[in-house]
């Protein structure tokens, strides 16, 4: 399995099942929460990064199939295009690993769309988890409005820097610590929970329906449809 993987301005390359090396399990044992890692839509990618990477594992495919050379088996290569630097990091068999361990658990294919919670449609997700989407205009008319809801961001304190909607109330909460700070939000008002696309701010009010909140939205569209639909003055990125 040779492995290559890209995002935003960096890409990893490496070579996992090979005779006596880790597994991509022993690297990554279990998969973010969904909706934690945003897609290439959200987050972006640089476009040369697909070349430099895909270039470097077809290198380890050549190596592999010619029985010749170092692999990058028990090595992580990355590359930081940013700052123009490589990195590598030593990889170990794990002896607990669910798939390659001593006493392996994970014998047969499993559904990796389910496993890491990806399957479903945001909207029919919404229905069945209790928490109603609102459009972008709607919610303009509904912050004017006598009891106007709380504004909760769940993007990455960067995507906030670039543009945020600060100046009608929004409170910024990255999805990854909403778990631990349910305490700072209020249970007696609306709330409205947005993201760049709609996406992630959906997973994080299934989070709040389950943890007791019952007046929960979801901005359709995330901060780009109120952008399109409300403030064109604000960046898009």
């Amino acid at each position: 399995n040779v492995y290559g993987s890209i995002f935003r301005w960096e890409g990893q390359v490496s070579v996992f099942g090979e005779s006596g090396g880790p597994c991509y399990r022993c690297l990554f044992r279990e998969p973010p929460p969904p909706g934690l890692v945003p897609n290439c839509a959200e987050a972006g990618v640089l476009g040369v990064l697909p070349g430099v990477i895909g270039s470097l594992q077809a290198l380890e495919v050549i190596k592999l199939v010619l029985g010749t050379g170092k692999t990058l088996s028990g090595r992580l290569l990355i590359f930081d295009a940013l700052k123009l630097i490589w990195r590598e990091v030593e990889l170990r068999r794990n002896p607990d690993c669910p798939v390659c361990g001593d006493e392996p658990t994970q014998t047969v294919l499993i559904d990796y769309e389910d496993f890491c919670g990806l399957r479903g449609d945001v909207r029919t997700e919404s229905g069945s988890k209790g928490f109603n989407e609102v459009g972008a205009r709607d919610l303009k008319r509904w912050l004017l409005g006598s009891e106007p809801p709380f504004m909760l961001d769940v993007r990455e304190p960067y995507e906030w820097d670039l543009v945020s909607l600060e100046r009608d109330g929004a409170v910024l909460v990255p999805l990854g610590e909403l778990t631990d700070r349910l305490a700072e939000l209020p249970k007696d008002r609306d709330i409205v929970v947005y993201c760049r696309s709609g996406i992630r701010s959906a997973r994080a009010a299934g989070i709040l329906v389950d943890a007791g909140f019952r007046r929960v939205s979801n901005l359709a569209g995330g901060i780009l449809a109120w952008v399109n639909e409300v403030d064109p003055s604000l960046p898009e990125y």
